[in-house]
């Protein structure tokens, strides 16, 4: 049973006989990270589709070799998951997750820096996009920090719980990340001091915004100190 992440069904369960076999062709087209064309057919009456044969374009082996940067793939996936669901096609998010898989696997792009874009990219397009021009709680333009759990910005006059001043920097860089076109949106640099804030800042927006803790999170971080 494979789980597919394809462009007109959304994600979905199929099933590929044979594949655990040790001789079996389709063996390599099975694993995580696999990109193809994918064969499916669905009988009469059944709510899981068959896959009949599967045309492999790219492996993403440099990431596959690399256990930081394939644990760091798994988290990505499991976010994906969570905002989208199954069987919810959404072409967007298959070609932001292609295009994150492909700068760590062919550009050598810093973990650190693909992790917090998708992170919050994928946020914003999955509908938790934060509102950076004005206070999320009273609109005034006057703001002066950005709360995680609101969602945006806030004033002072209104506060919150998970804040982190919002200078000109940080405000430039997660405005250029949320809106910039998907191919552009690793090209920008940044200092050592604001990609380690923006890190912060997207995992935190992550899991306070979903409610959720991934396992997939702990286990890339693990790795990170090995």
């Amino acid at each position: 049973m494979l789980t597919v992440f394809t462009e007109e069904y959304g994600i979905v369960k199929a099933v590929s006989y044979g594949v655990k076999k040790s001789k079996s062709k389709a063996a390599a087209s099975s694993q995580f990270l696999c990109y193809g064309d994918f064969d499916f057919y669905k009988g009469v009456g059944k709510d899981i589709m068959t896959i009949n044969n599967i045309d492999t374009l790219d492996g993403f082996y440099p990431v596959s070799e690399d256990i930081k940067k394939l644990s760091l793939c798994v988290y990505l996936a499991d976010i994906t998951y969570c905002i989208l669901g199954m069987n919810n096609p959404d072409s967007r998010m298959l070609h932001l997750f292609l295009n994150s898989v492909y700068a760590l696997a062919y550009r050598d792009e810093p973990m650190d820096k693909v992790k917090a874009v998708y992170e919050l990219k994928m946020m914003s397009i999955g509908g938790y996009s934060p509102q950076l021009n004005a206070c999320v709680s009273c609109g005034s333009n006057e703001v002066y920090a950005f709360d995680l759990l609101k969602g945006g910005s806030v004033c002072r006059a209104c506060g919150g719980k998970y804040i982190v001043k919002l200078d000109k920097n940080l405000y430039r860089a997660l405005d250029y990340i949320i809106y910039s076109d998907d191919k552009k949106m690793l090209s920008f640099n940044a200092s050592d001091g604001l990609m380690k804030l923006l890190c912060k800042i997207a995992e935190q927006y992550v899991e306070l915004q979903l409610d959720q803790k991934f396992s997939s999170l702990d286990y890339y971080k693990t790795m990170l100190t090995m």
